[in-house]
């Protein structure tokens, strides 16, 4: 593990300190190959964290994306996106009485709201939405544009007088920039991507807040189908990262094994996405309802 960042140890200008669970869909593991985008390009700050903090990889499971949005927010398995959960975190941060935010990109809006919520029609006691659009004026898709918006918003979030207790954010800049099939331009927007999660990482640390980096799919660890030599930008069932960032983790493993050079393929699947709500439970200090069948990934030490 490298040694203290001398801006993670600063002490946070409030007392309150969010969780910010932050969704890079499109960031899925594979080994390196000619066509794994991720695996060639610059990713400075990827590679520091997962040297730092704790990692692990999540097995994300042979679903569509919103069945495992389902299963994030749910804190369980699903077969089918139309299955309703009893409850989900999103219920359980109410219940408690803290406040949650939800920022996303407009193609995520169903999966972040409607599935993560399980299928609940109307927010949550205490919750906010807030939706950026990937259109430029001229109604235009630019995945970049939806890049800056999404992490201007997390970043004004964050960094609140009065944060709030639970920021989720999904930010699928790379699924949006995988569908041009140009591996050079999917290697360039991963490196985009890992420059602004260093912004994200500082403002987290800043307030003394914990960030969970994680995604429901991959897409870019696979972008071309080398056997038929034409590009691959269909969502991918690899396994999916998970970094828990924290001045409290920094230098351990949590009991989850250590990659060597921070290479995530090496290691194997050490829980699924439906883990991610109950470690979220936990290191807010919240007990996991029995609904909950995943298990927080804090307890594998």
């Amino acid at each position: 593990m490298a040694s203290e960042n001398t801006q993670a140890s600063a002490e946070p200008p409030l007392k309150q300190r969010p969780v910010v669970l932050l969704l890079l869909d499109g960031w899925g593991v594979a080994p390196q190959s000619e066509a794994n985008a991720f695996s060639s390009a610059k990713i400075p700050a990827f590679l520091n964290l997962s040297q730092e903090y704790p990692v692990a990889l999540l097995n994300p499971g042979n679903k569509s994306l919103n069945t495992r949005y389902l299963i994030l927010g749910a804190g369980r398995e699903f077969s089918h996106a139309d299955e309703m959960p009893s409850l989900t975190l999103s219920s359980v941060l109410s219940a408690a009485s803290l406040t949650q935010i939800k920022i996303t990109e407009t193609e995520r809006l169903a999966a972040l709201t409607h599935f993560f919520n399980g299928h609940a029609e109307y927010k949550a006691n205490g919750e906010d939405w807030k939706i950026v659009s990937s259109a430029a004026a001229d109604k235009t898709i630019k995945p970049l544009l939806a890049l800056k918006r999404a992490v201007k918003e997390s970043l004004r979030e964050i960094t609140a007088d009065k944060t709030r207790d639970f920021i989720a954010i999904a930010i699928p800049y790379l699924d949006l920039v995988a569908a041009s099939g140009d591996l050079e331009t999917v290697k360039k927007a991963i490196e985009n991507l890992d420059k602004y999660l260093r912004q994200i990482v500082s403002a987290v640390l800043f307030k003394n807040g914990v960030l969970i980096i994680s995604a429901a799919a991959g897409n870019v660890e696979h972008i071309h189908n080398l056997s038929t030599d034409l590009a691959d930008t269909a969502m991918t069932d690899n396994p999916v990262p998970l970094i828990i960032v924290g001045s409290e983790f920094k230098g351990k493993t949590i009991g989850l094994a250590e990659p060597l050079g921070g290479d995530l393929s090496v290691l194997a699947p050490a829980g699924t996405l439906a883990d991610i709500a109950p470690t979220i439970l936990s290191i807010l200090g919240l007990a996991k309802p029995d609904e909950m069948t995943g298990e927080s990934l804090l307890g594998k030490s």
